[in-house]
């Protein structure tokens, strides 16, 4: 009798052993926003399926029917024969199939995120801290955008158990996905890095020589004008600095791609010199520096004066040259000539003394590449110039002469005209003089006879 107890107890033990192990949970780790399929477990056609999540209703099926309940969106029924579900965004928690109220599979989601310190898009030089999530003891390693693993080599990068810190962030190196590797699960979690900055976010240096034009430019990794993402930060203020003193302020209310420009049509010596350019945001600013480097060369005496006389090309820059820059003088018409160099720094300048006319180059290197190149033709006094000079003396001659002869021209003609016309008047004047003695005679005569005729008739 207590045998038959012992060994029916024994076959209820196993039974429940039985039913409990074919409703473990199995466990299933998902990386955010990755999918998730789940089974249910059933080999007839049941009247009633239920997914929970939680112990809430998910999803029914009864006599045809599909009722869909929870957030719709977060996954799709795959197969209604089986009722299999795929978590298109899988959420933690417990997930359970009943078929006929009687429980048949049971699914506990794992889901492991990263973190941000910080949301949305960050400006070039500021600081974020990843963290995996849940906290676990496995082994983890971490990716930045080109793949490179993640060292505590790099002085950017602080690693800690399920964290990562990037300093100093940049566009070239930090924007795009970073990766969170899970060995124990095989699991792979991203995250992607937006990152605000210049296109080109080191000091440029930029050369130009008198009379050209040059743009200095900073373009942003992203076109402020098209992109409408709400996370990008607000532009408050855009100035061009040269040397830390405003030049130009722009108006954000209308901002586009040519605030990013300053244009010189017409360089000078003292347009050389560092220009800021400065964006600046809610909670930071980005600076971006462009050098202007001006090289111009001069000659003294400009000409040779004879075959025995020389001529010191100099070339020189504005501002300062740094060590690694240098000024190099070439004889254009011989290759086989040794260039003649020489650092800058002491003067700002690099002469040389030339004694052979024709076409000589300036070359302006920095590190052996050349950036800019000016040309000088040397010639001789007694050739081109002499010419020149010639012709100007002959032309100041003649202008002379002529100006001379003019004046004795007018002399002469004043000369007699003068006197022919005092004559011409004064017998004007006599002829006018005696018309009117005439007259007067004339008109005396006429008196006379008046008295002297008898005043009767008696010749009548």
């Amino acid at each position: 009798m207590v045998l038959n107890s012992i060994l029916v107890a024994f076959v209820l033990y196993l039974a429940i052993l039985g039913a409990t192990f074919s409703t473990r949970a199995e466990t299933i780790n998902v990386a955010a926003g990755k999918s998730a399929f789940l089974y249910c477990k059933t080999d007839k056609t049941p009247s009633s399926m239920i997914w929970n999540h939680n112990g809430k209703l998910l999803l029914r099926k009864m006599k045809g029917q599909v009722f869909k309940a929870g957030k719709p969106e977060t996954y799709i029924l795959r197969d209604e024969k089986t009722f299999a579900v795929e978590l298109t965004k899988a959420e933690p928690g417990q997930y359970t199939c009943e078929v006929d109220g009687k429980r048949v599979a049971t699914y506990d989601i794992e889901v492991w995120t990263v973190t941000g310190s910080k949301s949305g898009y960050l400006l070039q030089g500021d600081t974020l801290k990843l963290s995996l999530s849940p906290v676990t003891d496995t082994r983890i390693e971490w990716f930045d955008p080109h793949k490179t693993k993640v060292t505590a080599n790099q002085p950017r990068w602080k690693l800690q158990k399920d964290s990562l810190q990037i300093l100093n962030l940049t566009v070239q190196e930090d924007n795009g996905i970073w990766t969170c590797h899970i060995s124990h699960y095989k699991l792979n979690v991203s995250y992607t890095v937006k990152v605000l900055g210049f296109s080109n976010p080191l000091d440029e240096f930029q050369f130009a020589t008198i009379n050209s034009s040059s743009n200095l430019s900073c373009p942003l990794n992203i076109d402020l004008q098209e992109k409408k993402d709400q996370e990008i930060p607000k532009v408050q203020s855009w100035k061009w600095l040269k040397n830390n003193v405003l030049m130009k302020e722009h108006n954000i209310s209308n901002i586009n791609r040519s605030f990013s420009i300053h244009q010189i049509s017409n360089v000078r010596s003292e347009d050389a010199g560092q220009y800021q350019c400065h964006l600046g945001f809610k909670h930071g600013i980005l600076s971006k520096t462009n050098n202007l480097i001006v090289v111009k060369v001069s000659a003294i005496p400009p000409v040779l004066r004879s075959n025995e006389d020389n001529v010191t090309l100099c070339g020189h820059i504005s501002p300062s040259a740094s060590p690694v820059t240098e000024l190099c003088w070439v004889y254009v018409n011989d290759s086989m000539s040794e260039p003649k160099c020489g650092s800058p720094i002491s003067e700002n300048k690099f002469c040389h003394v030339a004694t052979t006319e024709g076409p000589w180059r300036c070359d302006f290197k920095v590190n052996n590449d050349v950036k800019i190149s000016i040309d000088y033709i040397l010639g001789k006094f007694q050739g081109k110039f002499s010419n020149e000079t010639t012709l100007d003396n002959s032309f100041s001659l003649i202008k002379t002469a002529s100006g001379i002869g003019a004046m004795l021209l007018l002399l002469i003609l004043v000369g007699v005209c003068v006197p022919t016309c005092k004559r011409m008047k004064q017998k004007q004047q006599q002829a006018k003089r005696m018309a009117q003695i005439k007259q007067h005679l004339l008109a005396k005569r006429t008196c006379q006879c008046q008295r002297d005729l008898p005043n009767d008739y008696y010749h009548t």
